[in-house]
């Protein structure tokens, strides 16, 4: 092998291992359940420095995600507070009897009552007690009680 095809070699696999594991953004997934081990399964997690914001839809497996605009684009290395949003789960539909200003009855149609799965110290920042070191592709776990 002459000296240009051995700096070709090394070149390439510069490239390539800058392309895997020395880009800016990192691919993060992870799980959301609670303390009982059954999946969230609605809402969104989030992540923020107080400038970037990045979101994972929850599947109803409680899986997720990360992305920065598009689905599979990761998110950029760094320190984040993490914290869900979007937490609502529809009820059932039906009659509902309200009692009006003068104290007469008003029958009103339900469309469903929405009701938020979640403490909502989760879907406060700076409440959330949870954070996140994105130095790379990882899986982050979350538990809520």
């Amino acid at each position: 092998m002459n000296k240009f095809s051995k700096f070709a070699v090394l070149f390439l696999v510069v490239v390539v291992l800058c392309l895997t594991g020395c880009g800016k953004k990192a691919k993060v997934t992870g799980t959301v359940k609670f303390s009982d081990g059954t999946p969230l399964n609605v809402g969104t997690v989030n992540f923020t420095d107080g400038t970037n914001l990045f979101r994972g839809e929850i599947q109803p497996d409680g899986t997720f995600e990360m992305r920065t605009f598009k689905p599979g684009d990761g998110v950029l290395k760094g320190s984040y507070k993490v914290y869900l949003t979007e937490t609502l789960q529809f009820g059932a539909t039906g009659k509902r009897v309200l009692k009006g200003p003068n104290g007469e009855e008003i029958e009103m149609e339900v469309i469903g009552n929405t009701t938020s799965t979640i403490d909502p110290k989760y879907s406060d920042p700076e409440q959330s007690g949870m954070t996140i070191d994105v130095k790379g592709n990882m899986t982050y776990d979350i538990t809520i009680e």
